[in-house]
């Protein structure tokens, strides 16, 4: 439990915020507290991190390429040189 997180959390709800999280294990306090959380099945107990910080980033990358939610374009897109273009697979 990150002491961290649980005073952020709680930060959150005492402003009327939701509450979105990502969790390993049980989901612990962001499963309690949380409106939308995702917990990530166990495979393997000796990756639970990394496993959750897996599927994390999948999703939040996910979110943040949704042309729907996008302010401007991805800058990983902008800043490959011209020539290399569509070469890269």
């Amino acid at each position: 439990v990150s002491a961290n997180l649980v005073a952020a959390i709680d930060e959150a709800k005492a402003r009327g915020m939701d509450v979105l999280g990502i969790v390993g294990r049980d989901g612990g306090y962001a499963k309690q507290r949380g409106d939308l959380v995702l917990v990530i099945p166990t495979v393997n107990a000796q990756f639970v991190t990394p496993h959750t910080e897996a599927f994390q980033a999948v999703i939040w990358h996910a979110l943040v390429s949704d042309p729907r939610l996008m302010v401007r374009g991805n800058k990983w897109e902008t800043s490959a040189p011209r020539e290399l273009e569509g070469q890269c697979r």
